[in-house]
């Protein structure tokens, strides 16, 4: 097991250089599409600001059971705290560490963060990707590693009670997708980012009583609190987390061994699919015990 050591303070320098990455990139416009959108000189710029908040703010502990395939591989993760997940930003820091900015690397992202302005094309420059077959499909066939959760918002916007669970529901294409192109899974846990925010109920009953799937391709409506809004009601916006710790393990490498066709097959689908899940479900539990994360961590 390789735990990713902490690094030092960045020097004030090399703060200000990342925000002024951040001015120049906003000018820009997002290309959710576009695979070279991606901006390996703009994450280099940017490492240092996000280590600030890595190593200082969120505490971040990221530990890889063994090292990450060397070519095209399907990162698997389950989605924490909403639509401000700090989870996020700590897997890319961490990825980008061990394997440097140069290494491809896409994640497949919810079409509406692309229409945030600024925020949008800064994330478009990290790697952030349209979530789409085709797109997937693309960035596997340049050997890049892609970062998908699957259970996006109903992951995302779980009640608190249950932070430790996978909830990726019905959604089975990243199990046919890595069949299909005969690439590996990773699949990646993480706690922690959950407590940043307190979720009573996902609100899927409200949520499709007000037509959220259709009219704005949310399948949640959660009631809650959070900072700075107090009351969330309805709406997961994002939300200003608090320093909670978060602990991340990327676990080995699944390779499912099923031929291309077998993707077209339901049962053997759904049987990689339990694989998946129960192994990522274990891999929580273990950091659920280990207690390394939340608001009041121990050890």
């Amino acid at each position: 097991m390789l735990t990713l050591q902490r690094e030092p303070r960045p020097g004030l320098d090399l703060v200000k250089d990342a925000l002024a990455a951040l001015r120049e990139k906003g000018r820009e416009r997002p290309r959710p599409n576009d695979l070279d959108a991606r901006d390996p000189a703009f994450i280099a710029r940017l490492l240092p600001l996000l280590g600030l908040f890595y190593d200082h703010y969120f505490r971040c502990e990221t530990e890889i059971e063994e090292e990450l395939p060397e070519g095209p591989f399907l990162g698997v993760s389950n989605h924490n705290a909403m639509t401000g997940m700090p989870d996020m930003y700590c897997h890319m820091t961490a990825f980008w560490r061990r394997y440097g900015p140069s290494r491809p690397a896409y994640g497949l992202m919810h079409d509406l963060p692309f229409s945030v302005p600024k925020a949008g094309i800064w994330l478009n420059a990290c790697g952030a990707i349209a979530a789409s077959q085709e797109n997937a499909r693309r960035a596997l066939a340049r050997g890049a590693a892609l970062l998908v959760f699957p259970g996006g918002d109903l992951d995302a916007c779980k009640p608190t009670s249950a932070q430790y669970t996978i909830r990726f529901g019905r959604r089975r294409g990243f199990v046919r997708l890595a069949i299909r192109e005969g690439v590996p899974i990773v699949p990646v846990v993480s706690v922690g980012a959950h407590q940043s925010l307190y979720i009573a109920t996902d609100g899927r009953r409200l949520a499709e009583w007000l037509r959220l799937p259709q009219l704005a391709r949310s399948n949640v409506a959660p009631l809650g609190l959070a900072l700075p809004w107090g009351l969330i009601v309805g709406v997961p916006i994002p939300h200003v987390p608090p320093p909670v710790k978060i602990h991340t393990r990327m676990l080995r490498p699944l390779h499912l061994g099923l031929p291309p066709e077998a993707a077209d097959d339901p049962a053997a689908v759904e049987s990689a699919f339990e694989r998946i899940v129960a192994v990522m479900q274990a891999g929580l539990d273990a950091l659920r015990a280990a207690g390394r994360h939340g608001l009041f961590p121990r050890g």
